[in-house]
């Protein structure tokens, strides 16, 4: 299974990336007043519906993509360039609004920003093995 997973690597974290995003997208909508309660004051129902809703566009192209026998470059560069601004909008909310969020919401904003910038590392090393398997 590993080698299967190293083989496909792009294909992989980006269906994985795209039922990640679809499952916070559900979340997000079906408990938008809880989340919002437990990250903070800045964190409203309709500001957590606008990220469902981005969660859920991101999703259903993550899944596109990842369903292609061969992810498109230019796609996963796309993606790849979404999750570096998400990291850096990230550090933006905890810098600048931090005082607008509880302890816990700064943490998972913390907690999202690193998984994010996980999942961008193995997009990188994906295309990285793609092209060169293209050039071999």
């Amino acid at each position: 299974m590993l080698s299967a997973l190293n083989r496909n690597l792009m294909k992989s974290v980006m269906l994985a990336d795209g039922v990640f995003s679809l499952a916070a997208a559900a979340l997000l909508f079906g408990l938008s007043g809880p989340i919002g309660t437990l990250v903070g004051p800045l964190a409203t129902p309709a500001i957590l519906n606008g990220f469902a809703a981005f969660f859920a566009l991101w999703g259903a192209f993550h899944l596109a993509v990842g369903r292609q026998e061969r992810p498109s470059p230019a796609a996963v560069r796309f993606a790849i360039a979404g999750d570096a601004a998400w990291i850096v909008g990230s550090i933006a909310v905890l810098v600048f609004a931090g005082n607008g969020l509880t302890v816990t919401g700064m943490g998972l904003i913390a907690l999202a920003a690193v998984v994010v910038a996980d999942v961008l590392l193995l997009k990188r090393i994906g295309l990285g093995r793609q092209r060169r398997a293209a050039l071999a």
